[in-house]
């Protein structure tokens, strides 16, 4: 499948849960790469925007027995029955610098983190949902909930609409980390201190469309609207001059397969 992360893994959440388009069964391996584009927030809570160059790319054996994705993660389907499918998940997070962008200076460096967890996902014909649970393995060490329902809409034999609501839930490790401000940091930022408990992060809406361009070639454009909510909506790096609660995201990318 192709497609890209939120803002180029720097959120880490599933971003749509999407289908492939009609077509000849892929064989056993494949692997999709190609350029693409996405436009996003300079952190998650601002308000300023930036369009960031994101290579495509995606490699699967048998669908998704295994799979190392830009927007799926890493990760096994270890049980797979009557429509459920679930199996470990490893995703990424971006660190996030204090010139990432206006409003954050003085709030220091959250490193790189990487989140592992696992994945619960049920289809049928016209819908899909999905949850994962996933705890930060150093950086924030956070937990993090995530679900997101998607209906499918085939428009042609080659192109594909997907889309739905999005929710996330974040415990206060997480929050503290990316949307906390500490004493130091209060010192160095001129933000009040502020310190999240645990709590809804946001809802909103993503939605995919997949056109095949050719059996090697597809192109894919998604968007999102994310509103962040409770701990995150109060933090004053939201609720600041250089914060927003609504968060967009929108890109397109282009990937070509190959298969073995």
């Amino acid at each position: 499948m192709v497609s890209l992360t939120t803002a180029a893994g720097a959120f880490a959440q599933p971003s749509s849960i999407g289908s492939e388009a009609a077509g000849p069964p892929p064989q056993d391996w494949t692997f999709d790469i190609g350029p693409g584009a996405v436009m996003a927030p300079w952190f998650e809570g601002g308000a300023y925007y930036r369009v960031l160059p994101v290579p495509n790319l995606d490699l699967r054996y048998q669908r998704d027995k295994v799979f190392i994705s830009a927007r799926d993660g890493v990760g096994a389907t270890l049980l797979d029955v009557a429509g459920f499918k679930a199996g470990p998940i490893l995703r990424y997070r971006f660190p996030r610098n204090e010139w990432d962008g206006p409003g954050l200076y003085g709030t220091g460096f959250v490193p790189f983190t990487v989140e592992g967890g696992g994945f619960l996902r049920y289809d049928l014909p016209f819908l899909a949902a999905k949850i994962e649970l996933r705890r930060g393995l150093g950086g924030s060490n956070g937990l993090v909930f995530d679900a997101l329902v998607d209906g499918k809409l085939r428009l042609a034999d080659n192109f594909f609409l997907s889309g739905g609501p999005r929710l996330s839930v974040t415990d206060a490790t997480f929050n503290q980390a990316y949307f906390g401000i500490n004493a130091a940091q209060s010192f160095n930022s001129g933000y009040a201190q502020y310190y999240p408990g645990a709590g809804l992060r946001s809802v909103g809406v993503g939605t995919s469309a997949r056109w095949r361009i050719s059996d090697k070639l597809t192109g894919v454009a998604f968007g999102s609207y994310n509103r962040l909510a409770d701990m995150a909506a109060d933090s004053p790096l939201v609720s600041g001059p250089a914060g927003s609660p609504n968060q967009f995201v929108v890109g397109a990318a282009l990937s070509w397969r190959f298969e073995w």
